[in-house]
C-alpha cells in the first residue's frame, strides 16, 4: 500500500521484481484518482516503462466512493507499426467485475511472450532498439543505416529505430524524455535488451539515461570498441584495444554507473570490461602505463621493419577507404593471400603488408590498413594513430570505394577529411571503385562519368585490375603490367 499526493503517486524501485524481456512484470498497480479523470499521459508511461501487468485509475465521487475503473494493459507485440500499444479492459463497474483477472493477465503474458519470440526466431543472438539526435533526416538516415551495420558486426540484431531530428541534444538524455521514452517504450514491447545511441555519451549522460530505464544502455562508441575487441588478432592490436577501452571506462568510475554494470559479459563489455566496476582509477592508471611500456616495444619492431623496407628502396602502396570497403578482399586477390576478410564493419583492424611482383621482377609492397569511419571516437583514433602513421611511408594510396553503398560520397569525403587532418592529401591517390558487378550498367555509366579518372574493379576477379596496375607500374616503372595476371 502506497500513499501518495491529491495529484501523484510516487513508485519505488522495483529491482526486487526483475524485469524479464518479453514477459510483464507481475505487479498491477491500482491508484485513485479523486478528480475524476481518467487514466493519463503518466499512468501509460508507468505501465509501458515499468512494465506492469495493468494500471487501474478508480475514479472517486466527491463523497470519496468508487464511480468506475478505468483499467489498461500492454498488448502483444505485432509487425505492424500502425497497432495500438495498449488495450482497455470492458469491466468499469467497480461492483461487478465479470473478468477474471490472473487467468486473463496468465493468458496475456503467454501471448506476449510468444508473439516476442516469433519476432526474434528467425535470427540468433540479441536485439537492440537504435536512437540518436541528428540535424537533418538525410542525415539520420545516412547515420543510422551506419549504426545498423555496426550493430550487425557486433552480433546485434536491429528491431526499431526511433530518431529525433533535432538542432541540438538534450544535455541530460541526449535524446528528449519524450523521445528515450518512446524507445524504451518500443524496446520493452518488441524484447529488445539494448538501447543503442548514435550520439557518444558523456559519463553524466550515460548514468541518467541508465537511471531512466532498467534496460541496457550503448553508444557508438562502446559498439566499435566491441567490434574492435572481437577482431584484434595480433598483440600490439590486442593491446590498442584494451588502451582504448580503459580510456573510455576511467571517467566512467565516479561514480556508480548502472549502464556499465549491466554491461558485464555482453555487448560492450568484452575484454577489460568484465571487472570495470572492480578497477579503481589508480590500477587502471598503472595498467594503462604498463600496456603503453608494451606498445612501445611493438612499435619499435615495426619501424625496424619498415626502415628494412626503406633501404632496399621497395615502393610501398596502401590501400586506404571507408570500412567494409572491400580492402582486405583487394588485397588477398593481388598477393593472392588469405588474409581475413567479411562483409563487415571493421572486419580487420591489424595492418597486413603483402608483396606483388611487376614484370622483370619489380616488387611492390602493398599494405591494409584499418577501415576508416565518420566522426571516430577520439579515444579510438588516438589508439590507432600509430598505425595510420603507417601512411606517411606510404608512396601511393589506393583509396577503395564501395560503389554499392548509396553514401559511397560521403564515405569519399570522411577518407579524405581524414588524410587532410594528417596533411596527406597531396600524396599520389588512385579512387578504385569496388564492387561495380553490383550495379546496373546505366547506373556505372552516370558514376564513370563523374568520376574519370578513377578505375573500377571487382575485388574478387582477378581480371578486372589491368586499369589498376597499369597505372601503379606507370607511376613507379613507367610501363604497364602486360603478363602480370598470365
Amino acid at each position: 500500500m502506497l500513499a501518495g499526493s491529491y495529484d501523484s503517486i510516487m513508485i519505488p524501485v522495483l529491482s526486487r521484481f526483475k524485469l524479464v524481456s518479453g514477459r510483464l512484470r507481475g505487479l498491477r498497480l491500482i491508484h485513485t484518482h479523486p478528480k475524476g479523470d481518467k487514466l493519463d499521459h503518466d499512468d501509460m508511461a508507468d505501465l509501458a516503462l515499468l512494465r506492469l501487468d495493468s494500471v487501474t485509475a478508480c475514479i472517486m465521487n466527491n463523497k470519496g466512493y468508487p464511480l468506475f475503473l478505468d483499467t489498461a494493459y500492454i498488448l502483444p507485440p505485432e509487425n505492424d507499426a500502425s497497432q495500438s500499444e495498449f488495450g482497455y479492459l470492458e469491466d468499469s463497474d467497480p461492483y461487478n467485475q465479470k473478468t477474471d483477472y490472473p487467468l486473463f493477465i496468465e493468458a496475456l503474458d503467454d501471448e506476449i511472450q510468444r508473439k516476442t519470440k516469433q519476432m526474434h526466431i528467425s535470427k540468433d543472438g540479441e536485439y537492440a532498439v537504435l536512437t540518436g539526435v541528428f540535424k537533418s533526416k538525410e542525415e539520420c538516415d545516412i547515420n543510422l543505416d551506419e549504426l545498423e551495420e555496426l550493430a550487425r558486426s557486433a552480433g546485434v540484431n536491429i528491431i526499431a529505430r526511433v530518431p529525433q531530428v533535432k538542432k541540438e541534444i538534450h544535455p541530460k538524455y541526449v535524446a528528449g524524455p519524450g523521445k528515450l521514452r518512446e524507445a524504451v517504450i518500443k524496446a520493452l514491447i518488441t524484447g529488445a535488451e539494448y538501447i543503442i545511441f548514435d550520439n557518444s555519451l558523456s559519463p553524466s549522460q550515460s548514468r541518467a539515461v541508465s537511471e531512466f530505464t532498467e534496460l541496457k544502455i550503448l553508444d557508438r562508441t562502446q559498439l566499435i570498441l566491441d567490434i574492435f575487441a572481437r577482431r584484434a588478432k595480433s598483440n600490439e592490436c590486442k593491446i590498442r584495444v584494451e588502451l582504448a577501452q580503459l580510456k573510455y571506462i576511467l571517467p566512467r568510475l565516479g561514480a556508480k554507473d548502472d549502464s556499465l554494470s549491466r554491461l558485464t559479459g555482453g555487448i560492450g563489455g568484452r575484454g577489460p570490461g568484465e571487472t570495470k566496476l572492480e578497477i579503481d582509477k589508480r590500477r587502471i592508471n598503472d595498467r594503462i602505463a604498463f600496456l603503453n611500456d608494451k606498445l612501445k616495444k611493438a612499435e619499435q619492431a615495426r619501424d625496424i621493419q619498415r626502415a628494412r623496407r626503406e633501404k632496399n628502396s621497395i615502393p610501398v602502396v596502401s590501400i586506404i577507404g571507408y570500412t567494409n570497403a572491400g580492402k582486405s578482399t583487394l588485397l588477398n586477390s593481388l598477393t593472392k593471400s588469405d588474409v581475413y576478410a567479411d562483409n563487415l564493419l571493421f572486419a580487420t583492424l591489424d595492418t597486413s603488408s603483402k608483396r606483388i611482383r611487376f614484370p622483370k621482377e619489380r616488387d611492390v609492397i602493398v599494405t591494409d590498413t584499418v577501415g576508416f569511419i565518420r566522426d571516430l571516437p577520439a579515444n579510438l583514433a588516438g589508439a590507432f594513430k600509430s598505425t595510420l602513421e603507417e601512411l606517411y611511408n606510404a608512396d601511393m594510396f589506393l583509396h577503395v570505394v564501395d560503389i554499392s553503398d548509396k553514401h559511397f560520397k560521403k564515405h569519399i569525403k570522411s577518407v579524405e577529411k581524414v588524410l587532410e587532418e594528417m596533411d596527406l592529401q597531396e600524396k599520389e591517390r588512385i579512387i578504385v571503385f569496388n564492387k561495380i558487378d553490383k550495379l546496373i550498367d546505366e547506373k556505372l555509366d552516370e558514376i564513370r562519368k563523374e568520376y574519370s579518372d578513377a578505375v573500377y574493379i571487382s575485388a574478387f576477379k582477378r581480371a578486372s585490375f589491368d586499369d589498376m596496375l597499369n597505372k601503379i607500374g606507370y607511376y613507379f616503372f613507367k610501363e604497364g603490367i602486360e603478363g602480370f595476371n598470365d
